[in-house]
């Protein structure tokens, strides 16, 4: 029993009381017990102010939730809205107007429909008992109603997580041939489908190649003008680019790749942007572990293994270094590669000795000359018995690796640089 029907109850005896009150002060008042009864108070006279109260209270809230619902529907057709948000508050104000609607019909079965069952009102005790039925069926439907509704949108959860993983699968996929159609456009001259692919080796050996190879790099680049010199770039400032191929041996070629360009950025600025596309994931457990100490911050190191489909799979070890010196800078990189397979073939025994040169002085300002030599010897002998026709074209698919590889790094240099000075520009 609740607040609301204490009171009445109150009242009930109040009016009780008084009635028989005025009886006991009446002159014509009988002592007869058969004269004697107790009027019974209509719920409808007792509670009519509460019903109508409640009818108020009801109605003004559901004309307002109303208003919002049509507003909502009509909101939700503008396009570019959040539609998922609208429709969940649009899902929350149905609920209360069903809610508040179910209300309302309780209120009215119970003050003005529902019969007074004689056999629970007790005069004697002055307490009336009233049947909850009808309420609790209206609160079983809505608990059922929210908990179908609970069950449907779970399952429309879970359709739309299983779209996002396939949409994301896809989002993949898509990357993935965005990345190789932009690799093949770099390698144009190579295969139909060539699709380089870097798989990180972090073994011990390769390792110590790069100890090997860190300790010659002072070496190379004392060279570095005599190279110059002697094949006559040092006096070639136009664009210009080669590709020389030179048997040393039976069992050795070497293969050399010069190439100079005139670019618009600064030469300072073009010599970090080509060492940081040289550097790789590549780094020691300590400081200067595997690399020299005075050659620590300037150093380019590199372990992988180049997969490029149905073509080759070679094995890249190489360290580079930058030196900055009056109007120029100087990279030199020295590597020790091993080819692994040619044409889908596996091959062992196939070298590959590297070393280059790259020279960045400055024309004017924001103008920079490149000028790049670099030399491959392959050392092929487990190729020259009866398969010399085989071995040339080995000779030839690493002339165009080499020149197809340095020119793609340069435009992915490029690119960069441009990239960056477009956004400052815009910012």
């Amino acid at each position: 029993m609740n607040y609301e029907e204490l009171e009445a109850l109150e009242a009930v005896l109040a009016f009780v009381n008084a009635r028989d009150d005025t009886t006991d002060l009446s002159p014509s008042h009988s002592t007869d017990a058969s004269s004697y009864s107790v009027p019974i108070v209509p719920d409808d006279a007792v509670w009519l102010s509460e019903v109508t109260s409640d009818k108020k209270g009801i109605c003004e809230p559901t004309s307002a939730v109303k208003q919002e619902i049509v507003r909502l529907k009509e909101m939700i057709k503008i396009p570019g809205r959040n539609r998922s948000r609208d429709l969940r508050k649009l899902e929350t104000l149905q609920l209360q107007m069903e809610a508040e609607e179910l209300q309302q019909r309780i209120q009215e079965l119970r003050y003005t429909k529902m019969p007074v069952d004689e056999e629970l009102l007790h005069p004697s005790t002055g307490t009336i008992q009233r049947p909850d039925g009808g309420r609790l069926d209206a609160w079983l439907g809505l608990a059922k109603r929210q908990k179908r509704l609970r069950n449907e949108a779970e399952s429309e959860n879970e359709y739309l997580r299983g779209l996002v993983q396939s949409q994301m699968k896809t989002i993949q996929k898509l990357k993935r041939l965005f990345h190789n159609q932009t690799v093949a456009k770099k390698f144009p001259s190579l295969v139909r489908r060539m699709i380089p692919t870097f798989v990180p080796d972090n073994g011990d050996h390769g390792l110590k190649v790069l100890e090997r190879l860190g300790s010659s790099l002072n070496d190379l680049f004392l060279e570095t003008d005599h190279v110059f010199q002697s094949n006559g770039f040092s006096s070639i400032s136009s664009p210009f680019s080669q590709v020389n191929t030179q048997p040393l041996s039976s069992s050795s070629t070497r293969i050399e790749v010069l190439k100079c360009d005139v670019l618009p950025f600064d030469y300072r600025t073009l010599a970090k942007a080509i060492m940081r596309n040289l550097a790789s994931d590549y780094t020691s457990d300590g400081k200067g572990k595997h690399i020299p100490p005075n050659l620590d911050m300037k150093v380019a190191a590199r372990v992988d293994t180049l997969v490029i489909e149905e073509l080759m799979k070679i094995q890249l070890r190489y360290m580079a270094v930058r030196h900055a010196e009056d109007n120029r800078e100087v990279i030199v990189l020295t590597g020790q590669d091993e080819l692994l397979e040619v044409f889908g073939v596996a091959v062992d025994g196939i070298k590959l000795q590297e070393r280059s040169w790259c020279v960045l002085s400055a024309m004017s300002p924001g103008v920079c000359l490149l000028q790049m030599c670099m030399t491959v010897t392959v050392q092929a002998q487990p190729l020259l018995k009866d398969r010399r026709e085989f071995t040339n074209k080995v000779y030839d698919l690493i002339a165009r690796f080499e020149q197809e590889m340095s020119d793609s790094s340069l435009k992915e240099v490029e690119h960069e640089l441009l990239h960056a000075a477009a956004q400052s520009g815009v910012s």
